[in-house]
């Protein structure tokens, strides 16, 4: 489960209700990680999830939210892109955002006395929550929900900032699924596996934070007219 922590950053969304990766990224990211598992793990997610695959369970938690309100707070940490370092103080009160959701599920999964039906869940939750502090918008925040607030027109529609992350890039592309999926897994094996599985999770989200300000942001020019340039 490590392995899984560590490899879902490769696809670089505080959100309204409405707003999360689209179900594109999020089953993209669980197929990655599935591939990229060592078979006995892969085994055990499978049996866990009887049967279903990462992906199958990647928009889980999406799906209950509206049922779960509760839940809402978990997919998002809002650290101001002007502050330099996360402070759970200040950007996760009692643990009720994205980090905090990630090592709680993250413990109840490596506890192998809990029930099963409660391990099952800790894994949905963790596959979808891992991919959305991947998206720069869920981790970066200019006192606008993390995007949420800043109407622009993208490719000649109006939608927000934070929707833009969400799916409208990946839908620009215009690449499938399966594409996607083949040509990251061709980036990593290119990388050194080592390295990608280093960190914390709260690196995670500061290195996702420092994009959310360089470049999600930053590269929204003045008329927030937002075209191929800024795909």
């Amino acid at each position: 489960m490590r392995l899984l922590l560590a490899l879902t950053f490769v696809l670089v969304p505080a959100p309204a209700p409405d707003a999360f990766w689209g179900p594109v990224g999020h089953r993209v990211i669980g197929q990655i990680a599935e591939a990229r598992l060592h078979p006995d793990a892969r085994a055990a997610a499978r049996d866990l999830l009887d049967g279903a695959s990462l992906a199958d369970v990647s928009t889980w938690a999406d799906s209950v939210r509206p049922h779960r309100p509760a839940t809402s707070p978990w997919h998002y940490v809002n650290i101001p892109i002007s502050e330099s370092a996360y402070d759970p103080a200040r950007d996760c009160p009692n643990g009720q955002c994205v980090l905090g959701a990630i090592e709680q599920f993250r413990a109840v999964l490596a506890d192998r006395s809990a029930p099963r039906a409660e391990r099952a869940e800790a894994l949905r939750f963790l596959v979808h929550f891992v991919g959305d502090m991947h998206q720069p918008l869920h981790v970066g925040d200019d006192r606008d929900r993390g995007g949420n607030d800043l109407q622009v027109q993208f490719m000649g529609s109006g939608s927000n900032l934070h929707r833009v992350w969400d799916s409208g890039i990946l839908q620009a592309l215009g690449i499938g699924e399966e594409t996607l999926v083949r040509r990251q897994l061709e980036r990593l094996a290119s990388l050194d596996e080592a390295t990608l599985a280093r960190g914390s999770v709260t690196d995670w989200a500061m290195e996702g934070h420092a994009r959310s300000r360089d470049h999600a942001y930053a590269l929204v020019p003045a008329d927030r007219q937002l075209g191929a340039a800024y795909v």
